[in-house]
């Protein structure tokens, strides 16, 4: 598996739209909103439709995400992370 190490080094840019969508989740906890992610630290989230759901108040859960064909995004609680 690469890391994001090798991808940056790789591609220069991809590290300062990193820390660009960084800045703008910190933005989204400040004003009392949930943010979505993958993260390396848990590999199920680094493909397919598992993704990190971080609270403002620091609570994280695995969710899995996922789009009906009538265009609702359904939201499953799978575990809790912390």
């Amino acid at each position: 598996m690469i890391t994001l190490e090798e991808i940056y080094k790789e591609d220069p840019t991809q590290r300062i739209i990193d820390e660009g969508a960084g800045w703008g989740a910190e933005q989204m906890l400040k004003a009392g909103v949930p943010i979505f992610y993958r993260n390396e630290k848990y590999p199920e989230t680094l493909k397919g439709d598992l993704f990190v759901k971080e609270y403002p108040n620091g609570a994280k859960f695995l969710v899995r995400k996922e789009l009906t064909t009538d265009h609702r995004l359904l939201e499953e609680i799978i575990k809790q992370l912390n």
